[in-house]
Order: C-alpha cells, then structure tokens, then sequence
C-alpha cells in the first residue's frame, strides 16, 4: 500500500485501483468503484479529501486527489434536486438506481455547515440467494415458516438487511402470496417471481411516515409476510407482534449486541408485562444474531451467527420473563434448531478464516468465549 501524504490511511495502489478515472465527474468515479473487483462496504467522501472505501482490513483512500466542493454539489444534484433544503435541516438518506448500480447516500453537511459529505452503501442489484449467505441450515429454514415472528438482531451495518432480502427472495421463488416490506430506505429491489412485492418506503418523501404507520397499514392490505426494517420504538414493537399473532409471518429487525439482549430489548418495548410476554413466547418463531468478521487475508467479510428456535423451555422462560436463562439453556445445546455465536466463531478460527480478537469483538459470550480459546 502506498500513503496519502496529509494522512496515515493507506492509498491504493495503481493495480489495485485498475486505472480509476481520477479526471472524470463523481459519478463516474463512484460507478467505477462499484464496478470494480473491489471488496468495501461504504464509499465515504469528504469535501476537501480523497475518496475513501471501507474495506474488511479498513479504510483506505482511492487515490490522492481530493473531492471539491463543486464535485459533491454535482453528484447531490443528480441524487436529490432538493438537497439543499434538505440538508440545512438534517443528513438525508437517498436509495437510487446509479446506472448499473443501486445505492443508498447519506448526504451531510459538518464543520459548522462549511464542508459537505456523504457515505454510499451499495446494495445487490437482486438479493443474494439464500444458500451463499452462510447461514446454518435451521436459519434458512425460518423462510419455510408461514407465520409467527422472527426476528434477525445485530449491531449496525452486521448484514441483517442483506439477509432478509435474501429470506424474502427465497419465499418469493417457493410459493405464491403478497409480501409487503417497510423499510428505511427501500434497500434491495426484490424482483416479482412467484409473489407480488410491495416496497414501502418509511419518511417525508416516502410512502409513509414512520414503521409504526406501515404496520399498521400492512394488515389491511392482506399480506402474507411483512417485513419490519427496524423495531425501533414501543408502537412498532406492539403492532409487529398483533400482526405476528393475527397471521402473516413477520420479519424484523433490532440492534443489539445478543439474543437474549434482543429479547430484553423487545420485552421492554412491550412494556414488561406478564401478559405481553406471554404472547411474545408464543408468536416467536426464531432469533437469528448475526456478525460480519473480516477475513485472516483482509479482502472478504464471513458471517457468524447465533441462533435460537423457541422450544417449550425457551417459551416458559419467556413467559416468565426469565431470559438470562436462555444462554445457559442455548450453551446445554440441549435444543434442536439452536447454537451459540460461538459455536459459529470455533468454526471460522478452526478453518484459520477469521482472527481470534475479531471473534472475541464478535462474540455474544465473552465468558464462554475465553474458556473456548
């Protein structure tokens, strides 16, 4: 790796930059990276810097020339007429078709509003196939259910939306029905195979308003899953298990750091009573936790995941609101359709995939963690 001279971020270098168009617009720089061969989550740009990628080994700048103001005004232009009034107010996020190319761009102002900025995440152009994610044979089969809640934890940017998307496809090439998503922003367009896809996107401009809204909406418009972009709030908390326990199967998603952290989280949204959790026991049809690690080499992400599939024990605890007892009862490995985030970590350190201190930041069970390494 070359070094930027203002910076001790690594540049590429010229091979590995396969001849980047420093001299043509933004556009084009961005949708030759996101053609390229290489391997990065976000495209970060700051006014004033180079262009930068995220990648598994870390960031590191395209080349040495900086991004100009005008630059970024032009590329804002061709993203959001508006932007201006947009981003006086607050960062904006846009999910747009570049060209060969799907995106969402979080557009900011920092420095007291004398710099601008913006992070692209890309998405799949289709959802990845459900077989190449590296889930565990009982995670993919939670795509088979019909109805219930499941729900798919992790921190941010850990591949959750990816994963559903690739759930949803996967239903969507296996029986008939409506499948209707609330999402914030509408990520990866789901292609109409056997099912009829409704994509609704959550804000000002969007669809509706807020998940709560959508949820809301859903049951009446006679679907047959529903996917929840996130549980952020009590409302949607509520309204994503009536729709579990009126029917539909419902998909959503919730940032925490572990399963039984997922459940205390979602049980505390529901406000904690006997009565809440009691449905929640009997209308959760898994948890899926996942993490993305990098690579030992630095140039690939694997997936590592937990996994718990509700059986009675996993249910009278619930109801009881005892979930610090769920990850003693997970580590028995007593239960079928059930492993730890460790199991799935002693995998990837015995194939020599992933680094032990990436595991260890990965881990949902440092204790158990430590007596495993």
């Amino acid at each position: 790796m070359e070094h930027h001279q203002s910076s001790q971020i690594p540049t590429l270098t010229y091979i590995e930059n396969e001849d980047h168009p420093v001299f043509g617009t933004l556009v084009e720089q961005i949708l030759h990276l996101l053609n390229s061969r290489l391997v990065f989550s976000d495209i970060i740009i700051h006014q004033n810097s180079p262009l930068m990628l995220r990648q598994p080994k870390g960031l590191v700048a395209v080349t040495d020339s900086p991004i100009t103001k005008e630059e970024l005004e032009e590329f804002f232009d061709v993203i959001e007429p508006n932007w201006n009034e947009r981003i006086a107010l607050r960062a904006f996020d846009r999910s747009i078709d570049l060209h060969t190319a799907r995106i969402r761009a979080n557009c900011f102002s920092f420095q007291g509003k004398k710099r601008l900025g913006c992070v692209i995440r890309r998405f799949p152009k289709e959802p990845v196939a459900l077989s190449e994610l590296g889930l565990w044979k009982d995670e993919q089969e939670f795509a088979r259910l019909n109805s219930g809640l499941v729900l798919i934890i992790g921190d941010t940017c850990q591949g959750k939306s990816t994963t559903i998307a690739s759930m949803i496809d996967e239903i969507n090439k296996q029986r008939s029905g409506h499948i209707i998503t609330i999402e914030d922003p509408v990520e990866t367009l789901i292609p109409q195979r056997k099912c009829i896809i409704t994509q609704r996107e959550v804000g000002v401009d969007g669809d509706v308003e807020s998940y709560y809204l959508g949820a809301l909406d859903a049951l009446r418009e006679r679907p047959d899953v529903i996917v929840i972009g996130e549980i952020r709030d009590a409302e949607t908390a509520q309204e994503a298990l009536a729709l579990a326990e009126s029917g539909p199967l419902v998909l959503a998603t919730l940032h925490a750091r572990s399963t039984e952290l997922g459940l205390q989280k979602m049980l505390r949204l529901l406000g904690n009573s006997e009565a809440q959790a009691q449905a929640l026991a009997h209308a959760l049809r898994g948890v899926l936790c996942q993490a993305l690690l990098p690579s030992v080499e630095g140039n690939r992400y694997h997936l590592a995941t937990e996994c718990l599939t509700p059986s009675a024990a996993i249910m009278r605890m619930l109801e009881s609101g005892d979930v610090g007892g769920i990850r003693a009862h997970m580590n028995s490995g007593r239960d079928p359709g059930c492993h730890t985030m460790n199991a799935s970590l002693e995998q990837l350190l015995a194939g020599h995939k992933v680094r032990v201190e990436d595991a260890r930041n990965a881990t949902t069970d440092r204790v158990g963690f430590a007596d495993m390494v």
